[in-house]
């Protein structure tokens, strides 16, 4: 079985973004994702909108938990584009969440649900993986964001990763946004990572000499009955071949749609720029793996507070030094893209520090963790509620 990889003509953006479902009054995470992506199919068939019927079947999914709705953008030439198209479907859905007493927020766990409360979406793959990892998939109530970049080969794809593979930390840190665990704080700034590190096939991937090694490796998983299909290569960084693009899978759930384009649109500059040194056949030392694995510890651990071994693995960084620089370089690459803005908008997260800093933050000014949640719904509906104002 051959693994093609399909060509994307230019720097495509893609978004997928987990959201969690709270109840209204006691903010806990509901089950309501049937009766939300139903009701916004509904609405669309009985007096149309913006988005037909199919668009928003390949946009709205359900996840593996009642209580989290996917939300995905189409594919878009720009991250203008499709922070556009993400703002639109959030304000459908918030307002399809509000007829079921239902309100959305962004992080990458709930602070006080606990996983043994929730309820398994009723579909045969979920039931199978429910089957095959038992506990382990049971206790997955945790929210990612997932960002993929169209490249034009699969032999670039696989530089690309290579490349990006010492990015993953970087990317931790700045969506570190699940201090707390079953009603606990973990001590940790992104408390999801170690929970998704669970999956038989996840965390940092390999380094691969080129796509048919990729490819290689995937025949063997699939003959081996490793996995049933590539969608089980859960891991922080993957090819897509039937996208065409490379996507960034490490990230929580950002609490504001203006911070999950701002991580978006480094990851497509990072991307754009490795795959211009592939095709100017651009050789690169690897890090060793050690410092890449070392360095996703931290950012699990201390987010934008700590520090990160450099690439010689001589020395501790600051990680807002590390990123700092990283902005500085990727500038020129910003400026070509148009997305200046959306890159400075990561100097704020540097400033303002990531979501797991605010969340504490709450949490220490009024000792009430469903006060987390509140903030992190009403920030989400004030951001929408004001695109849609200024329109």
């Amino acid at each position: 079985m051959d693994i093609k990889f399909n060509s994307s003509d230019g720097p495509s953006v893609g978004i997928e973004i987990e959201c969690q479902l709270v109840d209204e009054a006691d903010l806990s995470l509901v089950g309501k994702s049937e009766e939300i992506i139903s009701g916004v199919f509904e609405g669309v068939t009985l007096s149309g909108g913006e988005f037909s019927i199919e668009e928003l079947q390949s946009s709205l999914k359900h996840e593996l938990l009642t209580s989290c709705v996917e939300i995905n953008t189409k594919k878009s030439n720009t991250i203008a584009e499709a922070g556009e198209d993400l703002r639109k479907k959030f304000s459908i859905v918030i307002k399809e969440a509000r007829k079921n007493n239902t309100r959305i927020a962004l992080a990458g766990t709930h602070p006080f649900s606990k996983w043994k409360d929730q309820e398994v979406t009723r579909n045969p793959r979920y039931k199978r993986l429910l089957d095959e990892l038992q506990m382990v998939a049971t206790r997955f109530n945790i929210f990612g964001l997932h960002v993929h970049v169209g490249v034009k080969s699969g032999e670039g794809c696989i530089y690309v990763l290579n490349r990006l593979l010492q990015y993953m930390p970087h990317f931790l840190a700045l969506s570190s946004n699940s201090p707390f665990w079953n009603d606990r704080d973990s001590g940790l700034k992104s408390y999801r990572t170690k929970v998704f590190e669970t999956l038989p096939i996840a965390g940092l991937p390999f380094y691969f000499e080129s796509w048919a090694d990729f490819a290689r490796l995937v025949k063997n998983y699939l003959q081996t009955k490793t996995i049933e299909t590539t969608r089980e290569l859960w891991w922080d960084l993957r090819p897509h071949p039937d996208f065409g693009t490379i996507e960034v899978r490490i990230c929580d759930a950002p609490s504001t749609i203006n911070e999950i384009l701002a991580i978006a649109s480094l990851v497509q500059a990072l991307v754009v720029k490795f795959e211009k040194e592939f095709e100017a056949g651009i050789r690169f030392e690897r890090p060793h793996s050690f410092i890449v694995r070392e360095n996703k510890w931290r950012a699990a651990r201390y987010g934008l507070e700590g520090e990160f071994i450099n690439e010689k693995g001589e020395e501790n960084v600051p990680v807002k030094k590390i990123i700092g620089e990283l902005l500085e370089d990727l500038a020129p690459v910003a400026t070509s893209l148009e997305t200046s803005s959306y890159l400075d908008k990561i100097k704020d997260i540097l400033v303002s520090s990531s979501g797991a800093s605010r969340q504490r933050s709450i949490f220490n000014e009024t000792s009430e963790k469903k006060e987390i949640v509140r903030k992190l719904a009403d920030i989400l509906e004030a951001e929408v509620n004001a695109v849609e104002g200024d329109g």
